[in-house]
């Protein structure tokens, strides 16, 4: 042990106040310097797993938007409806990509990526989904 350490053991020469705050120094503040320099990382952390969950439900929101579109097209709809569908399911800053192929229509919503809601990164969402026409017969041609 050494000499500075045996004199915070026994009590030292002066009173014992002065022995706790001389035996202390050396400590004071390094939970303090340990919390700032972890601080940091973890609010890095926390935001990038906050960024991943935000990520994850505007996939989903996005897929919900080409479903919706495609069964509006299904149905027989034109395709503004089914882009107003996917505008109101999906969120405003997507953009819709809508074609036939043969009795299928096939719906592809694509949307920016962003950190945390706030910064744009140059990627993109991209969600699809195909449904095949229902072909019904007009009201007309019914007995």
């Amino acid at each position: 042990m050494g000499e500075f350490d045996g004199a915070c053991e026994r009590g030292g020469t002066g009173g014992e106040a002065d022995d706790r705050s001389r035996c202390a120094e050396p400590e004071r503040g390094s939970v303090s310097t340990e919390f700032a320099v972890a601080l940091p990382g973890v609010v890095l952390i926390l935001g990038l797993l906050l960024s991943l969950g935000m990520h994850g439900a505007a996939q989903v929101s996005l897929e919900e938007g080409a479903r919706a579109a495609a069964r509006e097209l299904a149905r027989g709809e034109d395709p503004a409806a089914a882009e107003q569908i996917a505008s109101r399911v999906a969120g405003e800053e997507v953009s819709t990509a809508i074609s036939q192929d043969g009795s299928y229509s096939h719906v592809e919503l694509t949307r920016p990526v962003r950190l945390l809601g706030l910064v744009e990164l140059d990627m993109e969402q991209t969600a699809q989904a195909s449904a095949r026409t229902e072909h019904v017969p007009a009201a007309e041609d019914s007995p």
